[in-house]
């Protein structure tokens, strides 16, 4: 299967809030790149859909806010992978975005 990805993840954990209309719950990052985060939950939530982060840096760094979009679930399927979903970022403030990135080396 050709690889889909427009950008190299790298492992990161960082702490992350998800909320869409119906849920709210925290959890932690597997890895993220300029395009998109893989989310490790079992709170699965549908593909295609809306939904709001928000990534804590940690220390005094204010939390860094953008939406995405459910492109992926893996619900056990993928068994060396954990249970979560894959964003695909779709909107946040630009330069917001570029400081999450710079922070975590890209």
């Amino acid at each position: 299967m050709p690889e889909r990805r427009h950008y190299h993840r790298y492992p990161r954990q960082l702490r992350v809030r998800c909320q869409n209309a119906q849920l709210s719950f925290d959890s932690l990052t597997r890895d993220i790149c300029p395009g998109g985060v893989f989310i490790i939950t079992s709170h699965l939530l549908p593909p295609d859909s809306a939904v709001d982060l928000e990534f804590s840096l940690g220390g005094d760094e204010p939390a860094i806010h953008c939406r995405g979009r459910i492109a992926w679930i893996n619900a056990g399927q993928l068994e060396t992978f954990p249970p979560g979903f894959g964003v695909e970022f779709l909107e946040g403030d630009a330069q917001i975005m570029g400081r999450l990135l710079e922070d975590l080396g890209f």
